[in-house]
């Protein structure tokens, strides 16, 4: 799900060492969870489809994403990998996540087509990983790239230092520094490349 979507105040207190390994018990979406003890943790370097809030549908394979992430982890115990940043402004963790068997959880999603590539900084690790999971899927025409892939502008304006896709008409894009600004004609080439969407024009 987006990032804004959650005002989570339950998991707001930061504990100074977050845990290494933990079961999950509670699955939220398809990039979040609740471990036992109460820690939310958002999948990081990845976002998952939607679900349905605030009256507004849920986006395309919200659901499916949801249940793959729940097969994969609930009432499993998993480890937990941090990046440089550990917690989101609503005080959820975020963190890379494995099964016992090593299975990378984040890039299982990204590969089957329930979550892309979402990176913000200054957590870059695995990115190069979790894009190449996202180019077998879009390769592969699997789950959310049958819709994402559908281009509705002649072309987009992508910002090199937030790695942000926008339409061309966007505010956001208008503000953009020269020196960041890069035109892509073809909405499959950007996100091989690794953009993300604008959370405000949405391309």
């Amino acid at each position: 799900m987006l990032w804004g979507a959650l005002g989570l105040t339950a998991c707001a207190s930061k504990p100074a060492h977050p845990p290494a390994t933990a079961t999950v018990v509670r699955v939220i979406d398809g990039d979040t969870l609740v471990l036992a003890g109460g820690a939310h943790v958002r999948l990081l370097g990845i976002d998952a489809p939607e679900m349905a809030h605030n009256g507004q549908p849920a986006d395309f394979l919200a659901y499916k994403a949801k249940a793959a992430l729940t097969e994969l982890a609930l009432h499993h115990r998993i480890t937990l990998q941090y990046d440089l940043l550990r917690y989101d402004h609503y005080g959820r963790l975020l963190a890379y996540l494995y099964l016992p068997n090593h299975t990378f959880i984040n890039a299982v999603l990204v590969r089957r087509g329930l979550a892309r590539v979402y990176t913000i900084a200054p957590n870059f690790g695995h990115r190069e990983e979790l894009l190449t999971a996202q180019r077998q899927a879009i390769e592969a025409d699997r789950g959310i790239w049958k819709e994402l892939l559908k281009q509705d502008e002649p072309y987009y304006i992508g910002n090199k230092n937030t790695l942000r896709l926008h339409r061309p008409n966007c505010p956001l894009a208008a503000r953009m520094s020269p020196s960041h600004r890069v035109r892509f004609y073809s909405l499959k080439k950007a996100f091989l490349e690794g953009y993300s969407p604008c959370r405000s024009c949405k391309p």
